[in-house]
């Protein structure tokens, strides 16, 4: 009786804990995987909730119905981790529409077999009294019992190794998020197995819910002291697939291993990752990069598109220095080169323009009659007077020749003689 005691008591302090949990959870709002945790939370709940009253009633119809109840929120528990953990850890490409469809018409089903049980008997095929207390029914498990339990782990696994996944790429804050709420999963699977195992050992008393409990106290922990729901992870494949620049990925042997749709686009290509077009064949500009041991960059033209593209390549090395393969960061930069050739178009022009204004101002206005010049003021200057000013030039006057010649014959140089 005392352990009963205990254990009603447990349940129902998980099932407080969780929803008080579940309800901090929901006023992290717009937080990713927020819903599917809060749901995780209120599962847990009534799961825990529903056996502490099957523990306290004594009628068989009663705990039959009670522990109905406790499917509401078992069979949805794994499917609810599994999209929190997916949409948490920014990696919702990894279940399509399809499958999420699917994930939620599992539970589904499970509970329309449990709610039938009486006319199948899949569930549970029959019933006894346990050994511990009168008030302890043994539920003899059927086929749906089993497929709920076996995609219960499954879901589960999956769900912790998308974590351990991205624990690989996260910083130290995330990761330790992660790990603690693999930690909290550890308990009430622990438990679990225990009563699906031992059955005989614990007398009949399902024992699951109580590593919710534990799991509760480590997730409250999680939310507090590390933050969860607030320090919200940003996946690398996010990152990857989002990021404005191209990205292929080539292996030692120059085969293309994965790209991310801007460089599918870029060169040309909506095939599959491992499909795009990026050879040295194909662009001898930049052949030099696909043997190169160091990083090195060039600029290649995709001609479908007339796209002017810069490829910077990083040699990917282990950690014993073997070369794994290389990554090629595509750049568009199209807009830049057509603006650097109009900058250097206008630049040419302007010199041009330059020396053709240099070429003017060398020419002087000069009347072709008395020979005066006009300066910049626009007045008219003797040519001895302007080339002082301009050019410091000193004059001294004569004669020459035929002019001399017409002043010893009486005339004047600038007349014609009698």
């Amino acid at each position: 009786m005392d352990c009963l005691f205990f254990y009603r008591a447990f349940c129902l302090i998980t099932a407080l804990l969780c929803v008080c949990v579940a309800v901090y959870g929901w006023t992290r709002s717009n937080k990713a995987g927020r819903g599917f945790f809060v749901g995780l939370m209120f599962a847990g709940a009534i799961w825990a909730g529903a056996a502490s009253v099957e523990s306290m009633v004594l009628s068989r119809a009663q705990k039959i119905f009670f522990s109905q109840v406790e499917y509401i929120g078992l069979a949805p528990l794994s499917v609810y981790l599994l999209l929190f953990v997916v949409d948490y850890t920014q990696q919702k490409h990894l279940l399509s529409r399809l499958a999420r469809v699917l994930l939620y018409i599992i539970p589904l089903l499970s509970l329309a077999l449990v709610w039938t049980n009486g006319w199948h008997h899949l569930q549970w095929s029959s019933f006894s009294q346990g050994t511990m207390d009168k008030s302890v029914l043994v539920y003899h498990r059927g086929p749906v019992f089993w497929f709920i339990m076996g995609y219960t782990y499954m879901f589960s696994a999956i769900a912790y190794a998308v974590l351990a996944t991205a624990c690989r790429t996260s910083s130290a804050e995330i990761r330790r998020q992660y790990l603690f709420f693999m930690l909290s999963g550890l308990f009430p699977l622990a438990t679990g197995a225990v009563y699906l195992i031992g059955q005989d050992w614990v007398r009949g008393v399902d024992v699951s819910p109580l590593g919710f409990c534990v799991a509760g106290l480590i997730i409250a922990w999680n939310l507090f002291q590390f933050k969860l729901l607030d320090l919200v992870p940003v996946g690398r494949a996010v990152l990857i697939e989002q990021m404005p620049d191209g990205m292929v990925v080539l292996d030692e042997k120059g085969r293309p291993v994965d790209s991310n749709p801007m460089a599918r686009r870029m060169l040309g290509t909506e095939q599959s990752p491992e499909n795009v077009q990026l050879f040295p064949e194909k662009y001898p500009d930049a052949a030099f990069l696909f043997s190169a041991q160091e990083e090195g960059q060039a600029d290649i033209v995709v001609r479908k598109d007339e796209l002017e593209i810069n490829v910077r390549m990083v040699p990917l090395f282990g950690k014993k220095g073997k070369l794994h393969g290389r990554l090629f960061i595509l750049r568009d930069i199209t807009e830049s080169v057509v603006a650097a050739r109009e900058r250097d178009r206008m630049i040419k022009k302007l010199e041009r323009a330059v020396t053709e204004i240099k070429d003017l101002s060398n020419l002087l206005p000069i009347c072709c009659s008395c020979k005066k010049i006009r300066n910049d003021d626009g007045y008219w200057q003797q040519l001895e007077s302007y080339m002082s000013e301009h050019a410091r030039v000193e004059f001294s006057h004569g004669f020459c020749p035929e002019c001399e010649k017409k002043l010893v014959s009486g005339g004047h140089p600038s007349s014609p003689a009698p």
